[in-house]
Order: C-alpha cells, then sequence, then structure tokens
C-alpha cells in the first residue's frame, strides 16, 4: 500500500552514524507490537477523525524498543466526491506510485493471487540532513468487508539499503547489517465511504536503529516531526492524485 511509504520518512534517524545490526530481540519486539497493533485495527472501532490531522499511533509516535526503535503514525483525510471504488482503484494503481509520491522512485507488480499483491518498491527519502534509497518488497492484503469499507495491510517482506543508487557501484547491503534507517514497515488503511466522499485512515508502522547514546533528547523531537509532517504530506500526495482522477473520469 501506498502508506508504506510514510515509514521511510518516519525512520530516518536524523544523526550522521556508522553502521547498525538488526538483532533477534528487536525483531521479536516489533513482531509482538505489529501484531497487537494490527488486531486493534482489524477488529477495533473506528477513532473519530480529523481532517488532515497526524497523530502518534501509540505514545509519542516513536517508542523504544530492545535494540531498536519502532515509529507508528496515524493520520485521516477525507476524500470529497469521490466513490470508494474510484479511492482503491488509485491506491491499486501501483505503477503510477512514481508520479504520486515523491519518495518512491520505482514500483513494479511482482505477483498477483486474488486480493494478495507482491510490489517492489524503490524509495529515496531525506530528512535531518541524510538521505537514503531502499528496495522494499512489500506483501499487500486488500479486503473488501462490503460496499462502503475496505480496509488494506501491508508488510515489508525484505528491504534492503541501496548503496550508490544509481552508479555503476551500486550495491544492495546484507539486510539487517546496514545503516539502519529502516528494517521492517508496515502499514494499515482502511476506507470508508460517505454520500459526499470517503475517508481514509491510515497507520504506519516501523522499525530503525536506536538513537546514539546521549543524544536521544536532541533527536527524538526532530524525528517526531519528521514522521508527522512525512504522513500528513503523504495525505496531501494522495488526495491530489484521487482529485486528478476523478475529473478525468467520464
Amino acid at each position: 500500500m501506498r502508506a508504506l511509504v510514510i515509514a521511510v520518512v518516519c525512520a530516518l534517524v536524523p544523526v550522521r552514524a556508522g553502521a547498525a545490526d538488526l538483532t533477534d530481540a528487536a525483531v521479536r519486539a516489533y513482531d509482538e507490537y505489529f501484531a497487537a497493533a494490527r488486531h486493534t485495527f482489524v477488529t477495533g472501532a473506528a477513532a473519530a477523525r480529523e481532517d488532515g490531522v497526524v497523530r502518534p499511533g501509540s505514545g509519542d509516535g516513536i517508542l523504544s524498543k530492545p535494540d531498536s526503535l519502532v515509529h507508528h503514525w496515524r493520520g485521516d483525510v477525507f476524500l470529497s466526491g469521490v466513490t470508494l471504488d474510484a479511492v482503491i482503484a488509485v491506491s491499486q494503481a501501483y505503477a503510477d506510485y512514481p508520479k504520486i509520491f515523491k519518495p518512491i522512485r520505482a514500483a513494479k507488480v511482482l505477483s498477483t493471487s486474488g486480493d494478495t499483491r507482491h510490489v517492489q518498491f524503490r524509495m529515496r527519502a531525506s530528512g535531518g540532513g541524510l538521505s537514503a534509497t531502499l528496495d522494499v518488497r512489500s506483501r499487500i492484503q486488500w479486503v473488501r468487508v462490503d460496499e462502503q469499507h475496505a480496509y488494506v495491510v501491508s508488510t515489508s517482506e525484505e528491504i534492503r539499503e541501496v548503496a550508490d543508487a544509481g552508479k555503476p557501484t551500486e550495491r544492495a547491503l546484507p539486510e539487517g547489517h546496514d545503516s539502519g534507517y529502516l528494517w521492517r514497515a508496515a502499514s494499515m488503511t482502511r476506507f470508508t465511504a460517505t454520500p459526499d466522499g470517503v475517508w481514509m485512515t491510515m497507520e504506519t508502522v516501523g522499525l530503525s536503529r536506536p538513537f546514539p547514546s546521549m543524544l536521544g533528547w536532541i533527536l527524538q523531537p526532530i524525528a517526531r516531526r519528521l514522521g508527522r509532517a512525512s504522513v500528513g504530506e503523504s495525505m496531501k500526495e494522495f488526495a491530489q492524485a484521487v482529485a486528478a482522477r476523478s475529473k478525468l473520469a467520464p
């Protein structure tokens, strides 16, 4: 799902640092956290919505876990004057993502089976004076609940940081043994049709390296600002794409 791109910027730790290693403890902590967040998302009642508002998905949006940080954000946007089918059509047009979302440089559908898609994204994100290129392979599962409701859950299957992207020396760094900008990423998006348009609520959950020792109190507010801003920008870009497609429709 297109919301996956948000996690790249949310987890782009704004500090120059060396390589980091993804530990088993960090993976277990993330898997447990995301499993609980996914259960709440799928089974829980929809919370109050505010158009264009971004808020932490839990705590202050950045949660300390063993050897890592979990970044969890939630945003809502109202897509006025469009149908649920039209919104889903834009969401599933993965080949168009590089034209819609600035961080996405390439997107390719690898396979489709029923309501499940496997998609490869190349993303380049910047924040806090840093930039990173990542190749992200994601599993995207769609559920059409009824005529008024649908949701989609996207989870990363592999994330590889790309060194020297676009150069003859381009190479993918070993998974989990890189700069630690983003080790895991997931997004969950709910669509609710109304007579006047469609509400879109999305949550992103990412896993990154922890802040360097003694610098967390400086870096955490910056990372929160980047995370919040990236969610808002992604929602704006998607809303603009839906509106443009709606104007072109016969």
